[in-house]
């Protein structure tokens, strides 16, 4: 039950408190910077391709900044929508 509650709190500080906080130019943790059109596996999957600039702490997890995240969303491309 702690760890359910624990995971909670972690993925709200990650979704809102965190984007809030940092600004648009600060490093963050790839699951605070998802959306709904943009998920947190999506975001990996392009950090990891180099379509995504981002850094790969010592920790092993990926960090990227909002900024870099609307630049990759302008130039993605999106399959099955008009342009």
């Amino acid at each position: 039950m702690g760890e359910l509650i624990a995971r909670s709190v972690t993925a709200n500080l990650y979704r809102f408190l965190m984007p809030a906080v940092a600004g648009p130019v600060k490093l963050l943790p790839l699951p605070a910077l998802a959306t709904a059109d943009l998920t947190e596996n999506a975001l990996r999957v392009a950090a990891a391709r180099g379509r995504l600039k981002a850094v790969k702490a010592d920790d092993g997890t990926w960090r990227s900044s909002q900024k870099w995240v609307n630049e990759y969303t302008k130039s993605r491309y999106r399959r099955g929508r008009p342009a």
